[in-house]
């Protein structure tokens, strides 16, 4: 009990928060720099900016045919993977800095897509025609509506824009 009671104070006494004097002074205290400053000034050194490289992409329309309804707009937008994957498998792996837009013609009938074609495109190299090829083919296996949705018999344009990520 006597050793557990010694091994306490010596702990106590080697982890106390008290200051610790070897007979020195304490450092002196920092001045605090009142003088007035007048920031107006001084200069900056930051350099200019460098112009934007951003370009808008392709708007490509058709005339006389009607942009695609809700549904099946959302129903292109829910399997954008398709178009996502034509782009980088046949055109981005060819161009890795293909950007454009195509305008797809789809043909709907009894409320399923009986065909798809590009009604109008614009890419920045001709890699894009493959994408457009590979569009053509997966679009109307992959683009189904819920059930429940109806979309009127007819022709309907869908607009897809690319570029790299």
């Amino acid at each position: 009990m006597r050793t557990l009671l010694f091994l306490g104070a010596l702990a106590l006494a080697a982890c106390s928060d008290a200051p610790k004097h070897d007979g020195q002074a304490p450092p002196p205290r920092l001045a605090s720099d009142s003088a007035p400053a007048d920031l107006s000034k001084l200069k900056a050194n930051i350099p200019a900016a460098v112009a934007d490289t951003f370009t808008p992409l392709p708007i490509v329309r058709l005339k006389g045919i009607p942009d695609a309804p809700a549904v099946l707009a959302d129903a292109a937008e829910r399997e954008q993977g398709i178009s996502r994957f034509c782009y980088q498998e046949y055109g981005q792996k060819v161009d890795p800095k293909l950007v454009g837009a195509v305008a797809l013609v789809v043909t709907m009938e009894r409320n399923q897509i009986v065909g798809v074609r590009v009604g109008a495109e614009a890419w920045s190299s001709p890699a894009g025609t493959a994408v457009e090829r590979c569009l053509v083919q997966k679009a109307p296996q992959a683009w189904k509506l819920l059930p429940g949705e109806r979309v009127e018999d007819g022709r309907y344009v869908v607009q897809l824009r690319f570029r790299p990520s």
